[in-house]
Parts: structure tokens; C-alpha cells; sequence
């Protein structure tokens, strides 16, 4: 059974990863974003990334320590990135909101954590899954955590196009003024221009 569940998620996400770089190669045909949530993109994104969101802890908890031995130094360090994480993620939602989280339509924002990445909640994604792998010390969590993590950090640039078409020039000054995850320009104060300068 637990062999089963493993390759289910590893499905999952290599499903997940393909649709993400098939929206980044033909993004008039893109799968993420979504079109609507009436979509078949929308359920069948949604269903695959909680089918892996989920699995890969379960998969290490269940395969626990089979990577490296387990030691109270990883599990520290995998504690605090989880609570930094999930700090990040809900401060990503609450200004963000559910329905665009969601990959829905709705407005640029580029507030709270906006103001130092473009994308909080896909870091905050990716440092859990970091987190999973240090803590489980599992090969399995390592192998469907890594793609997941591979697809989270390749998802921004499907999604780039479609806000560009949304917001114009906005968001392309918005691009231009925060990294897409985090860099030099998420702790530099912006400078501020005033006419007459």
C-alpha cells in the first residue's frame, strides 16, 4: 500500500511539473493559470496539487529517516523553516486573498509580503517542502518533494504572461522594482523619486 501511495504522488507531481512547462511553452493554451474555475485546468491543477501536497509529508513520515539518521539539529532547523513557512504563506494569503491564491482573476497587488517577492506563497511553498525533506530524512520525500519543489519554482513564469496581459505597465513596473522570490532588491529600500529631483 505505501508503495502504491508513493507512486501516486510521484504521478501527481510529475503531472503537476508537465502541465506547469506545457503553460510556459504555449501560454495561449496554458493550464496554469487557469482559464476560470469552471475550468477543467482549475479542478484537474487543483486535484493533482492536493493529491501532492499532502502525500509527500505522508509519504515521509512513512519512510522516516531512510536518507540520513534523524537528529535533533534537522529537526530544529525543519521546525523553524515549517513556522517560518507558514508565517509567510498565511501573511502571502491574507493580503493576496483566497480567490486569487487560487489562480482566479483579480487585482495586482504589491503590498505586505508583495512589497519583497512576487510570489511569497510559492517561497513559502518551497521552504516547506525543504523543511519536509530535512525533517523526514526520507529518499521518498526527497524524490516527490523535490519535483514539487521544482514545479513551485517554475510556476512563475507561466503565470508572468497572464498578469502582464491583466495589469500592463503596472505590473511590468512592478516586475522591474521586486525579484520573483527573493534577491538583493527583497531587503533594499526602494528609493523614493520626487519631480523636481
Amino acid at each position: 500500500m505505501f508503495e502504491g501511495l508513493f507512486y501516486i504522488v510521484l504521478l501527481s507531481d510529475i503531472l503537476l511539473l508537465l502541465g506547469v512547462v506545457f503553460s510556459v511553452a504555449f501560454p495561449k493554451h496554458r493550464i496554469w493559470p487557469p482559464p476560470s474555475k469552471s475550468s477543467w485546468q482549475y479542478w484537474v491543477s487543483w486535484f493533482f496539487i492536493i493529491i501532492s501536497s499532502v502525500g509527500v509529508p505522508v509519504i515521509g513520515l512513512l519512510d522516516l529517516g531512510t536518507l540520513w539518521q534523524l537528529h535533533w539539529i534537522w529537526l530544529t532547523v525543519g521546525g523553524v523553516w515549517v513556522l517560518i513557512s507558514a508565517i509567510l504563506s498565511y501573511w502571502g494569503l491574507r493580503t493576496l486573498s483566497l480567490h486569487q491564491s487560487l489562480g482566479l482573476e483579480g487585482k495586482l497587488i504589491t503590498t505586505g509580503p508583495y512589497r519583497y517577492t512576487r510570489n511569497p506563497q510559492y517561497v513559502a511553498l518551497i521552504l516547506f517542502y525543504l523543511s519536509v525533506i530535512l525533517i523526514t530524512g526520507s529518499y521518498l520525500a526527497l524524490v516527490t518533494g523535490s519535483l514539487l519543489i521544482l514545479m513551485y519554482a517554475i510556476t512563475p513564469f507561466s503565470e508572468e504572461p497572464w498578469l502582464e496581459e491583466q495589469f500592463g505597465t503596472d505590473y511590468l513596473r512592478y516586475r522591474s522594482e521586486v525579484p520573483r522570490f527573493i534577491g538583493l532588491r527583497s531587503i533594499k529600500p526602494k528609493r523614493l523619486v520626487t519631480r523636481g529631483n
